[in-house]
């Protein structure tokens, strides 16, 4: 991991389908790249990496949920900056209501 690095991991509930059309909400004015499961977002000087794992499905009773792992690395990022990102990134991902 290089200096200016910072890695985030989280396990979603959501297909690569579901993911991919999320993404444009999630990270805004980013130039977006897809090459399999690695997505490359540029904005400037900042690149957020985002590394999705195969997908897989949580069984609970009768119920089947999709879960993808996700790991973003930001690079490039103050603090500030991946701060606000990620709360972007959340928000466009939430599920449930109100």
């Amino acid at each position: 991991m290089a200096p200016d690095e910072h890695i985030v991991d989280k396990e979603m509930g959501y297909t690569h389908a579901d993911f991919l059309r999320l993404l444009p909400k999630a990270v805004g004015d980013g130039e977006i790249s897809i090459s399999g499961h690695t997505i490359q977002v540029s904005n400037g000087e900042r690149r957020l990496r985002i590394d999705l794992s195969e997908e897989s499905v949580r069984h609970l009773g009768h119920f089947r949920l999709p879960v993808t792992h996700v790991q973003l690395t930001f690079s490039g990022y103050s603090d500030a900056e991946r701060s606000a990102a990620l709360e972007r990134f959340w928000k466009a991902y939430q599920k449930g209501g109100g």
